[in-house]
């Protein structure tokens, strides 16, 4: 098969393609000349037709350039008038350009939904990235400031300019602060992102939110204050019909977000835990609206529509109620599409109850991925659609403007929430002792529902006024969705009340869990030990995921006044022992773990609560409390999995902390040691059990057991330790890779001189499998490249351990530039092109478009040798090492999908940044970071195992430029299969065969290997066995296909199946107990597990189960099935239960 090639007898794919960063200058990186041609032409009836509607839908151009160009957010106010905020300049500004962004109003003046004006009320804006509307002005988002505009004179221009605050964070442009959304009670929503830090001065103090996040701000007091923590890049926020708010994230994939007060989310700073997204697996979105219009049909009505921007599509969600919070059901999508440049940022509803939708209009969406300078960027064009349901009157046209504060406050009835909305912000600036007068007469007077009392009441606190009967009518409310927003209205002033101790006691312990919620909320915003002891009081309903996140909080938030109550005595639990354990593992602190000595000998304790408290030990315990830790892994009831977890925990306290049991148990030890136990070996070496030394240096003799033995060894670090090593290090007749096992743990104690050692081995050495440990460990050191490099220096190595060698100290994090120059001259590398030249582009771009297969593309990517499912998602199943590519070629052009194969350094995905920790022993550990607080971070490690690392034994914390995957994974390829797998991933979100189906399809998987101990283990105990969950069957992780399939021939026929079976299962985790559906495409030859009971399978099986997660394996007899899996999970009619699927790796 022919190779692709860069030049004449060179080869595309060469062993040396990880020397292509190598000594890179600055302006390496130069914008590439390529033809515009992809670039479709920018007239909006091309591009409207192409536009794939949902039934009943149809769609309008509302506004086009050059009336609006680059809208990136909109909102409307009462005259029914579209205010929109415009910038040519993004991504940056130039050198030497003027800010001359602008706010742009377009009014259709005919009500024929078109646009017919345009007006530039302000200019010399700077990126201007949000806007709202109200209180006699506009409020807009310019970088690190809110404005306040005002128009004195009616001219529709800005004649004043305020700010109103500022402080806010500009690290990034599409990060800073945005999405200003008017709350229901009368306060400014607005968002920041992952990259921003704020520092905002307000008349109450300063207030500080590091990351992501969404603010609320109340204008007539300056109050100031955060809501939620968290996301990367939110850019959607919406309040429902009842004011509970959701989110969506523009940066990362879990669909829809429920958002309650105090709530945290991936990426939060300082933080341990965080809540999850409804749609796992979901595109990026931006922007959101919630259906409240009498214009479309009921069956909308609540739906929340969103902007798949990467995928050029609208999509549109059904929310309903499970527990205390939500689940979210995708519905079809709105608007889709194949036109490149359809970039859907925003949605509104409108003043005639109809969708608007901000096109950005850009064929380049990336931010950071993509050149600033790209000529492909768009800074001129945009567009505003208008989608409206056939056959369906429109809403009326409220009139706001000039009216009685009566007529005003009747509009509070209406269905259409643009009319209440706007109803609430006018109120605003009538009279106060008017508009309270008025929401008197309307809430006396006949025929008004509870949603029109909730309405009343939250436009009285629209202007500032508590209405206090009117709330204690509404907390007793038959309606809980009513309960709970009344006593969030508490959670914001609960010093206006004075019974409020009392009325958060009962609404803690109410029937409903939603109202549970929001009273635990506004009692750790009370923050007194009264307010905690009403807490506790929520331990005696059923707790679910919201819950259970916040009863963490409050106990996290609160622990300076109820940690000195209860070790004063002035704290009772009244016998809930698991109350008093949830808050001591929730605090953290030393002074809880005598507290909680208990649980870790209890029989009941599940895996994941031992687990968790067993890290809690090894985190903060003294050695008093480690000897208590040690002594539960040797309870007989304890499983193997668990006491492993013990020991590999206590080994972590030892090597961070410096800290181990007072008694080390060492007979129990050695009897483990003598079973074969790898991870006691480990152990015995941490703790330097010398006992333990010579059974250890045995199993220097065996090839299987020679790493741990020597990583052991290393650690023990002893004179008889070393001497072991070194013997077999310098033994000619062992295999490679049992000397490098050898070497490289000799790195670890002396890197000076084993680099010498390391040196002979490599030249000895002939794959680079067999070298792979000397690298590893001296790239696990500080400074240790630099020995080996001086070593290497002058020698002969094969060219395939030397490319194997600078791939990985390339992918290191660190700088270990000399080290690859070494093996670049060691291995006879020749440093090759750093990049394909522009016309090599352009005809490697046209052959994935002629000849590329994407089906043949997708089998290359599951192959196990490259690891592109290792590190990356496509629809929630897979790793989470890199960013889900559920979209990415909707997304990225052809060329930087190449060249992300070639350079993975050159764009890295915000939020995949690599950390580089370096301890102050010495140690170099390099992964992604997943979280971090002041006692601990957490690395997403290169294998996608997590590590953790507590803050006391960390010397040095840096970014790193380097990406985490290597270059060269591709190197193996011919070039069809290079070709096949760009036209695959290019494929990835555009509509067709490769956009993930929006159904709740089964992605993650675990499959029995088809020989070894899981064929020994099923062929002397049964098929049986397969159904305890606590076994221990080597099940390995598998992924579905784009189209949710998960091939048959992956799923290995297993030997203990009498060559006929196979196995895989699913997760799924149940939030509210009852009857759960799955839809199978076909059931032949097939039975599933539950519970483990075996039933027939059906094409819609039906089980009733318990709350938490839950295996379903699937048994296939493959004399007679040959069809793949495919899986998809469904609320069951009539039924409470409600589940979602465990993704991710």
């Amino acid at each position: 098969m022919k190779r692709l090639e860069l030049s004449k007898n060179k080869t595309f794919w060469s062993k040396v393609i990880a020397f292509i960063v190598i000594a890179l200058p600055s302006n390496v990186f130069a914008q590439r000349n390529l033809p515009l041609d992809a670039i479709p032409k920018p007239d909006p009836s091309e591009q409207i037709s192409t536009f794939i509607l949902d039934e009943g839908l149809e769609i309008n151009l509302f506004a086009s350039d050059p009336m609006i160009a680059k809208p990136i957010s909109m909102n409307w106010d009462e005259n029914g008038r579209l205010w929109v905020v415009s910038s040519r300049l993004y991504p940056h500004i130039k050198p030497g350009q003027r800010s001359d962004d602008k706010v742009v109003v377009l009014e259709d003046l005919d009500g024929d939904g078109v646009a017919d004006k345009s007006t530039d009320f302000a200019k010399d804006l700077l990126i201007p990235t949000g806007i709202m509307p109200g209180d006699g002005g506009v409020y807009v988002a310019n970088s690190t400031e809110i404005l306040f505009l005002r128009d004195l004179d009616g001219d529709l221009k800005e004649d004043e300019r305020r700010v109103v605050l500022s402080g806010f964070g500009t690290e990034d442009t599409h990060h800073i602060i945005h999405a200003f959304r008017g709350g229901p009670d009368g306060m400014m929503y607005f968002n920041q992102s992952i990259y921003i830090h704020s520092h905002v001065e307000t008349p109450h103090g300063v207030r500080r939110l590091l990351a992501g996040g969404i603010w609320h701000y109340r204008a007539e007091t300056g109050e100031l204050e955060v809501f939620a923590r968290g996301f990367v890049n939110s850019w959607g926020h919406i309040f429902d019909r009842y004011g509970q708010s959701f989110a969506t994230d523009g940066a990362y994939g879990e669909g829809i977000n429920y958002v309650f007060p105090g709530s945290v989310f991936v990426t939060a700073h300082n933080t341990k835990r965080i809540m999850r997204g409804l749609n796992p697996g979901q595109p990026k979105q931006c922007g959101l609206e919630l259906v409240n219009s009498s214009h479309f049909p009921d069956e909308w009505q609540g739906n929340l529509i969103t902007n798949d921007f990467r995928g050029h599509r609208v999509n549109r969600f059904v929310i309903s109620e499970s527990g205390s919070g939500y689940v979210s059901r995708q519905a079809p999508d709105l608007i889709r599409t194949t036109h490149k440049a359809f970039r859907p940022i925003d949605v509104k509803v409108g003043p005639d109850g109809a969708l608007y939708i901000a096109d950005w209009y850009n064929p380049i969406i990336q931010h950071g991925e993509v050149d600033f300078r790209d000529p492909r960027r768009d800074h001129v064009h945009g567009r505003i659609w208008r989608v409206t349901y056939k056959g369906r009157d429109l809403s009326k046209k409220p009139k706001l403007i000039n009216q009685e504060v009566r007529a005003i406050v009747n509009q509070l009835k209406s269905p259409d929430s643009y009319t209440r909305h706007f109803a609430k912000r006018n109120l605003r600036l009538k009279k106060k002792s008017e508009v309270i007068s008025e929401l008197k007469l309307l809430e006396e007077s006949e025929g008004i529902t509870e949603e029109d009392r909730l309405e009343i009441l939250w436009a009285n606190q629209a202007v500032n006024n508590l209405a206090e009967p009117l709330l204690r009518k509404l907390l007793v409310s038959k309606d809980h969705r009513v309960r709970a927003a009344a006593v969030r209205i508490l959670y914001h002033w609960s010093n206006r009340v004075d019974d409020c101790m009392e009325v958060l006691a009962e609404a803690v312990i109410d029937e409903h869990p939603r109202v549970r919620l929001e009273a635990i909320s506004a009692l750790r915003q009370v923050g007194t030990v009264q307010s905690f002891r009403s807490i506790l009081k929520a331990f005696t309903k059923d707790i679910d995921t919201n819950i259970d996140f916040a009863l963490w909080l409050s106990a996290r938030e609160m622990e300076s006044v109820w940690l000195p109550a209860l070790e004063k005595g002035e704290l009772s639990f009244g016998g809930n022992i698991s109350a008093l354990e949830f808050i001591l593992k929730a605090a953290e602190k030393p002074a809880a773990l005598k507290l909680l000595s208990s649980s870790l000998a209890s029989r009941d304790i599940p895996s994941e609560g031992f687990r968790e408290l067993v890290s809690l030990f090894a985190d903060i315990g003294k050695a008093e409390d480690l000897d208590l830790l040690l002594s539960s892994a040797f309870l007989k009831e304890r499983d193997n999995p668990d006491r492993d977890f013990v020991f590999k925990e206590l080994i972590r306290a030892n090597q961070q902390r410096q800290i181990k049991p007072r008694e080390t148990r060492k007979s129990d030890l050695l009897k483990l040691l003598r079973s074969g136990s790898s991870v006691v070996a480990e152990l015995c070496g941490s703790w330097k059990v010398v006992e333990a030394r010579q059974e250890i240096i045995e199993w220097l003799k065996m090839d299987e057991k020679v790493e741990v033995a020597a990583s052991s060894l290393s650690s023990m670090a002893d004179d008889e330790s070393k001497q072991a090593l070194m013997n077999l290090a310098e033994d000619e007749k062992r295999m490679i890779h049992s000397r490098a096992a050898a070497v490289g743990a000799l790195a670890k104690l002396d890197p000076v001189n084993a680099s010498e050692l390391a040196a002979q081995v490599l030249v000895k050495a002939e794959t680079a499998r067999s070298a792979e440990l000397i690298f590893e460990m001296f790239l696990a050191k500080e400074k240790a490249s630099k020995y080996l490099a001086a070593e290497i220096s002058g020698k002969k190595i094969n060219s395939e351990i030397a490319a194997a060698g600078v791939r990985k100290s390339l992918a290191s994090g660190g700088d270990t530039s000399q080290l690859v120059e070494a093996l670049s001259k060691a291995g006879s590398l020749q440093p090759i092109v750093n990049r394909l030249s522009d016309e090599r582009m352009k005809s490697l771009i046209s052959e994935v478009k002629s000849k590329g297969d994407a089906v043949r593309g997708e089998s290359v990517y599951r192959k196990s040798q490259l690891l592109c499912q290792a590190c990356h998602a496509i629809g929630g199943g897979g790793g989470l090492i890199g960013p889900d590519l559920v979209s990415i070629g909707s997304s990225a052009p052809v060329d930087y999908i190449i060249d992300s194969l070639l350079e993975p350094a050159k764009k890295i995905k915000e939020g995949y940044h690599t950390t580089v920790v370096t301890t102050k022993k010495g140690d170099l550990i390099t992964g992604g970071l997943i979280r971090e607080t002041n006692r601990e971070i957490v690395l997403r490690m290169a294998d996608g195992n997590e590590r953790k690392i507590v803050t006391t034994a960390i010397k040095k914390k840096v970014i790193s430029p380097i990406s985490l995957m290597p270059p060269g994974l591709t190197a193996s390829l011919r070039k069809d299969e290079f070709i096949d797998l760009i036209r695959f991933l290019s494929s990835l979100g555009k509509e067709g065969n490769f956009k993930v189906p929006s159904g709740r399809y089964v992605r993650r998987w675990r499959i029995l290997p088809t020989n070894g101990k899981a064929g020994n283990l099923i062929r002397t105990k049964g098929i049986q066995y397969t159904m305890n969950g606590k076994n221990d069957l080597p099940w390995k992780a598998a992924y579905s296909q784009v189209n949710a399939e998960l091939p048959i021939e992956e799923i290995g026929i297993n030997n203990g199946f009498n060559n006929k079976l196979s196995a895989a299962k699913f997760e799924i985790s149940v939030s509210v107990p009852g009857k759960i559906g799955l839809r199978i495409d076909d059931t032949k030859g097939l039975q599933v597990i539950v519970s483990g009971k075996m039933i027939e399978a059906s094409v819609e099986s039906v089980f009733n189960l318990g709350k938490g997660i839950h295996n379903i394996i699937f048994i296939t007899d493959r004399a007679v099935r040959e069809s793949n899996l495919k899986v998809q999970l469904f609320d069951v009619d009539g039924s409470s239960g409600r589940a979602s699927l465990i993704g991710g790796p």
